[in-house]
């Protein structure tokens, strides 16, 4: 019975984590639609004339993105992920995500900053359904860091057109915008937690019911092949029950027909008993005297 079960948990298990690595490698790609549709607007707004990017800084920028979604795409395939504590890497990819915006668009494009942090908003918002409000904001910090770091680099080497007001401002109302983005995804995630937490209870209720209903199904399995031995048995079993009529004198038992029939006849025909003739000593003297001194 319990190999059973345990196979049974394994393959549920085997399933379950192939179906969570599909939809890992199905949020990788959601990543790299994502990371297509920001080079396509940074194109645009190089097109459009309100930011231009050199040849060096687009071939670092899609460089970037082909390395690090080809090492999460190895990860998720050969299933390294799992030695993670949170084998999704969805922290990873915001942070990876973060330091390509802010070393390629967000410095290379100044004049067109509040466009690109605003396309930076779709990869933050991926960790809606699996960071918690505490790793949310621990993300909002990264996020900042990186922004900043960007800030001091332009103001240490004198940016042209760098305003140190207007950067202030931006970064401010970035950082408000992504604490709002941690709490309201850390409330998404609170929730998705607790109909998780909820659902493997059912499941788990559920498969101990479904145990209980298997072993009372052997339970009466078990019942039902001793019922049979034991009317096997009892079909076997003749008893001898009430009143014999016996002749006090030749020891015959009159039969339920009125028949007179010798003793062990009877015994036979109403048990399983049967007989082997031999003498006693008492009638072997009786019957022979001269064998006995």
């Amino acid at each position: 019975m319990a190999p059973r079960y345990k196979r049974e948990k394994i393959a549920m298990t085997n399933d379950a984590l192939r179906q969570m690595q599909q939809l890992r490698m199905q949020r990788l790609g959601m990543a790299v639609a994502t990371y297509s549709l920001t080079i396509l607007a940074t194109a645009i707004v190089s097109r459009l004339g309100l930011g231009e990017m050199s040849t060096e800084y687009w071939e670092l920028f899609i460089g970037l993105v082909l390395f690090g979604n080809a090492v999460f795409f190895f990860l998720f395939y050969t299933n390294n992920n799992l030695r993670f504590s949170d084998p999704s890497l969805t922290r990873e990819q915001i942070i990876y995500s973060a330091f390509v915006w802010s070393i390629v668009p967000l410095h290379a494009l100044p004049e067109a900053r509040p466009i690109v942090l605003m396309f930076y908003l779709a990869g933050f918002s991926f960790g809606m359904l699996r960071l918690t409000r505490r790793q949310y904001l621990d993300m909002v910090a990264v996020v900042l860091i990186f922004y900043a770091l960007v800030l001091f680099y332009e103001y240490s080497r004198d940016r042209q057109g760098f305003r140190i007001q207007y950067e202030i401002f931006l970064i401010v109302l970035f950082g408000i915008l992504l604490i709002w983005f941690a709490f309201f995804g850390g409330f998404v995630s609170d929730i998705r937690r607790r109909l998780r937490i909820q659902n493997e209870e059912v499941q788990k209720a559920h498969e101990e019911i479904k145990i209980e209903i298997e072993e009372r199904k052997r339970a009466q399995i078990d019942k039902d092949n001793l019922i049979k031995e034991l009317s096997s048995a009892l079909a076997k079993v003749k008893t001898l029950s009430g009143l014999l009529p016996i002749c006090s004198a030749c020891k015959k038992i009159r039969d339920d027909k009125g028949y007179w029939k010798q003793i062990e006849s009877y015994i036979e025909d109403h048990s399983e008993a049967e007989f082997s003739h031999s003498i006693c000593p008492e009638c072997a003297k009786r019957l022979y005297p001269g064998s006995y001194k």
